[in-house]
């Protein structure tokens, strides 16, 4: 923002809030209303934002490569979890081996014929 100001207001002149008072330079606005040292030049402010954007590209790259590696960890931990839960649900255990006239087991067509046949 420093180097914004330093940018568009250096080297201007507004005219007087009263009319008759001197004119207000830009280097006034931006050391007293903005409260921006003119210390350094504004490259030092370009440079600085320069410096901020690597820094965040160089850090987003260290990111996707961390996530990257950890990606099999985690998906293996959120599916153990989950079969944890599942296993815990009624609907999801297995039925005890009681046979009922519903639920027949399935056999085999060479133990269908006949009588003894479930088809019957």
């Amino acid at each position: 923002m420093q180097g914004s100001y330093k940018n568009d207001f250096l080297g201007l002149e507004f005219d007087p809030l009263v009319p008759g008072d001197p004119k207000i330079r830009g280097d006034f606005i931006v050391t007293h209303m903005f409260g921006v040292p003119l210390d350094y030049s504004k490259w030092w402010d370009l440079s600085a934002i320069y410096l901020i954007l690597v820094s965040y590209r160089i850090l987003f790259f260290f990111v996707l490569k961390i996530k990257e590696r950890a990606s099999p960890f985690v998906k293996d931990l959120y599916s153990k979890r989950t079969l944890q839960i599942l296993e815990k649900r009624p609907s999801f255990r297995r039925a005890p081996s009681i046979s009922s006239r519903r639920h027949q087991p399935l056999h085999s067509l060479s133990s269908q014929e006949g009588l003894n046949s479930p088809l019957h």
